[in-house]
């Protein structure tokens, strides 16, 4: 078996999908009154329409953490972690997502961490 997706449940579907839209400039490939689906790879999420936002952390791994975390920011992402190197060999950054959702942007240890505005 392989992991293939995910739901998210989120009070505000229109938010959420509107958030992944303007952020990481994608839209969803399906989407009605109650849920979207962002497809990234062999993996979608999918947000389906609830009462209460989930809370959750979603990890998007990358090839360039400084240029994909100034370019997410740039497109109105809040930084909650600035880019910190984790002692198991990987740098991380952490930004608020649609609702409760976190999301995490993971890539190689880094000798000069960028500096990218905090609010």
């Amino acid at each position: 078996m392989h992991l293939n997706h995910i739901h998210l449940r989120v009070r505000d579907l229109e938010a959420a999908v509107a958030w992944f839209e303007k952020v990481f400039q994608i839209s969803p490939g399906f989407q009605n009154e109650q849920m979207a689906t962002f497809c990234f790879d062999s993996m979608t999420l999918i947000f389906d329409a609830a009462k209460d936002d989930v809370s959750a952390t979603v990890g998007f791994e990358s090839d360039d953490c400084d240029r994909d975390f100034r370019t997410v920011v740039q497109r109105g992402a809040i930084a909650l972690e600035l880019p910190t190197n984790k002692q198991w060999g990987c740098q991380d950054r952490v930004l608020q997502g649609a609702g409760r959702i976190k999301v995490r942007n993971r890539g190689a240890r880094s000798e000069s961490l960028s500096e990218v505005p905090h609010e």
